[in-house]
């Protein structure tokens, strides 16, 4: 499997900077993978507790016992750049930085914006500032919203694609009212790497998905863009763009 797929479904979750109370954001990204049933491996990562419920708690990425797909990064913007930099040496497929505070902020997050990309190296990464994505085909759940605190999702054959969190979890919640099932839900935000063209293209790929739905703020590279649509269209998947 390539980084984007086992981002989509992976076998191993590392949540760096996870919390043992499900109440709080931190502790959300642990609970939400319990809750629904995520069937990998689940590794938190916080040098002050030693375990959250029945799992293990490691004091950092090196302490894992294996690689895992994913790291969820849940430290703020000026920590965030360390754990990319762990998590990629350690082979990690992709990170999902859910911090706020970078190029959307002005000069100084563009430096750490750029911090970010340099401590990821070739590993890929979701965000920074995104909510995460969720494969509701395969219940898992890679988020910290609370827009996702509903005991069932809606599964079906829409995979919705945003660059703005909050309308993602908007849509989760009005497609849940009217009982429209969806595939997958990605919010690629900032786009300091993957972006809205790499995820139509893997849509195009996934049998659960029939229609893409995207939220466009901005195209950042338009024969990329371009090239992922006719793709999508090839496979029979219509791409409906907001």
């Amino acid at each position: 499997m390539n980084a984007i797929n086992r981002l989509l479904r992976p076998r191993s979750v590392a949540v760096i900077g996870a919390s043992g109370d499900p109440a709080k954001t931190a502790g959300r990204p642990v609970s939400y993978l319990l809750k629904h049933g995520f069937p990998g491996a689940i590794y938190p990562v916080n040098p002050k507790i030693d375990r959250i419920g029945e799992l293990a708690c490691y004091r950092d990425v090196a302490s894992l016992p294996e690689v895992p797909d994913v790291g969820i990064v849940l430290l703020g913007a000026e920590r965030a750049h360390q754990a990319v930099r762990e998590l990629a040496a350690r082979g990690t497929a992709a990170a999902i930085v859910l911090a706020s505070g970078y190029t959307e902020t002005g000069e100084e997050g563009a430096r750490r914006q750029q911090q970010l990309m340099e401590a990821a190296g070739t590993m890929r990464i979701l965000g920074p500032n995104t909510i995460g994505l969720v494969n509701l085909t395969d219940n898992i759940v890679l988020s910290a919203t609370g827009a996702l605190e509903m005991e069932r999702f809606p599964v079906g054959g829409i995979g919705v694609v945003s660059q703005s969190g909050g309308i993602l979890g908007s849509l989760l919640s009005r497609a849940a009212a009217r009982g429209i099932g969806l595939s997958k839900l990605i919010s690629t935000s900032n786009e300091v790497d993957l972006e809205l063209s790499d995820f139509i293209d893997a849509l195009a790929d996934d049998e659960a998905t029939k229609v893409i739905a995207l939220y466009v703020e901005t195209v950042r590279n338009p024969q990329k863009f371009r090239a992922a649509a006719l793709k999508a269209a090839r496979a029979g998947k219509p791409v409906v763009a907001f």
